[in-house]
């Protein structure tokens, strides 16, 4: 192990991504009424909630324990769990509010006839301005990426759903973490490969989830969001290489908030030019403009404006982070990123007031009614948790994760990950196979986690086993029905609507 005493079991928490359809149409289902039926839910057992609406519409309930709100869309909701603290017991911990929160959620859409597919995409949406219009979630950075940076944002909303495991590390080990969860992407992509379908056809790609980045983002008037939703070449040497990656040389900074809800401000303010971030960083005050209301203002650079733009690389792992208020001055900050960028975490580590990994690689599943009738050996009920479990136990195996690392060329990684996109556990690039790497993955993990929590990993072994995905479960039995494709879709859908444990 190389974290120490203090970090031997790390605060752990999960971002869920659920796409929702009808229970008798089986069409994508935006919510209505559905945070008012959970906090009706949630308070029958004493937890009052926050509901959170725009314009008369509800789109988030606010509880103790979590954030219960919508993805990009009506039609795919979004749960984020935690932190639980630093217990030997944390992953069981988060295991019963996972399981909690799918009992709730199930309940509270039933009430609208509704439900969460087992899939991390719905197979069958029909994408337009209008349909876009109407399911958008309510946030006022979407107007900014479309009608600033040019993304195709449309292209997302047929609910495109991920399970996020977050997981605390020390800043030290942080960048030999990202390094590890952007190299073994390919297996948490192939294990949780979930979406084989899109617009009613059979997509060509076992997780077609993971082509949402290059259709939303390739299109940027700025070139630079191009390289962020893509692994970099090589791995990073130290924060310091991480940082100019993502706001260095050939990418665009995005707007200064003065608000600090960073994906919903009241006003943003455009830099000219919009230089990389780090060059405005280095620059003395200048004149912003409005995004929406055209006024201007002097906007003086400052640390916070950093950590503001953490989240704007979409590749398969972040470094999540806070700061302090007590610092440090943005002048020492850059001098050590020029001058001494091998010691920038020392510098940084006293300002620290967290930090984590956000694994993005791992597809949604859920437990269905087919895999709780195989549930002799914890395959469904360890399915939601397991990417979490491989997560931490990867990361609490760090020196073990590393040297597996080290049996492989990021090269082949590269192309590891493509075919873990395209072919999941098939997947095969420079003779290496996707589902070797997989089991090596596993294996590392397991390593980490204690013999309690071993069951954890019963999901993605079991996967291992057979062969078979849910992409590959769901083309198979495609396959064995009788009709239209679309109408053999729609059975699926039906076959597939989650249940709780």
């Amino acid at each position: 192990m190389t974290m120490d005493e203090s970090t031997v079991f790390p605060c752990i928490g999960v971002e869920l991504e659920m796409p929702t359809a009808h229970i008798r149409t089986t069409e994508t289902h935006p919510v209505g009424t559905f945070f008012r039926n959970l906090q009706q839910i949630r308070e029958l057992r004493g937890q009052k909630g926050e509901l959170l609406a725009y314009h008369g519409r509800d789109y988030g309930l606010k509880f103790e324990q979590g954030l219960h709100s919508i993805d990009n869309g009506f039609n795919n909701l979004e749960s984020s769990l935690g932190p639980v603290r630093q217990e030997k017991d944390c992953l069981n911990q988060l295991h019963s509010l996972i399981n909690l929160e799918l009992k709730d959620i199930f309940a509270a859409l039933e009430r609208e006839k509704a439900m969460v597919i087992n899939f991390s995409e719905h197979p069958d949406v029909k994408i337009n301005q209008t349909f876009y219009s109407s399911v958008r979630a309510p946030r006022s950075i979407y107007e900014y990426q479309t009608g600033y940076r040019g993304w195709n944002h449309m292209a997302g909303f047929d609910a495109k759903a991920q399970n996020s495991p977050s997981t605390e590390t020390e800043l030290g080990n942080a960048v030999t973490g990202l390094n590890c969860l952007l190299g073994l992407a390919p297996a948490f992509v192939a294990l949780y490969a979930n979406s084989p379908f899109e617009a009613g056809k059979i997509a060509g790609f076992k997780e077609n989830r993971l082509t949402i980045w290059p259709k939303q983002m390739d299109c940027s008037k700025m070139a630079g969001d191009k390289k962020l939703h893509q692994t970099p070449a090589k791995p990073f040497n130290n924060l310091a290489d991480y940082l100019k990656w993502m706001f260095g040389p050939g990418t665009s900074m995005w707007f200064v908030s003065e608000t600090d809800s960073l994906k919903n401000p009241a006003d943003m303010y455009l830099i000219p030019s919009d230089p990389p971030l780090l060059d405005f960083l280095k620059s003395g005050p200048c004149q912003g403009k409005s995004f929406f209301h055209k006024d201007k203002k002097i906007i003086s650079p400052d640390i916070r404006h950093l950590v503001d733009h953490q989240f704007t690389q979409y590749t398969d792992c972040r470094i999540r982070y806070g700061l302090k208020d007590n610092g440090p001055e943005l002048s020492e900050f850059m001098d050590v990123m020029d001058n001494h960028p091998d010691k920038l975490e020392e510098f940084l580590a006293p300002f620290i007031s967290f930090c984590y990994l956000e694994g993005r690689a791992a597809g949604a599943n859920y437990p269905d009614r087919d895999l709780t009738k195989l549930d002799k050996s914890n395959i469904s009920s360890s399915l939601v948790i397991s990417p979490s479990a491989m997560q931490y136990g990867l990361l609490r195996n760090l020196k073990q994760t590393s040297m597996l690392m080290e049996k492989y060329r990021w090269t082949d990684l590269l192309g590891l990950r493509n075919e873990a996109v395209k072919n999941a556990l098939d997947g095969e690039y420079n003779g290496i196979k996707v589902k070797d790497l997989c089991m090596d993955v596993v294996e590392t993990a397991a390593q980490g986690l204690e013999l309690e929590h071993q069951w954890m990993l019963d999901y993605p072994l079991w996967v291992l086993q057979t062969g078979k995905t849910g992409a590959d479960r769901a083309l198979d039995r495609l396959s064995r029905m009788n009709g239209s494709l679309r109408d053999r879709i729609g059975k699926l859908i039906l076959e597939r609507r989650a249940v709780p444990i």
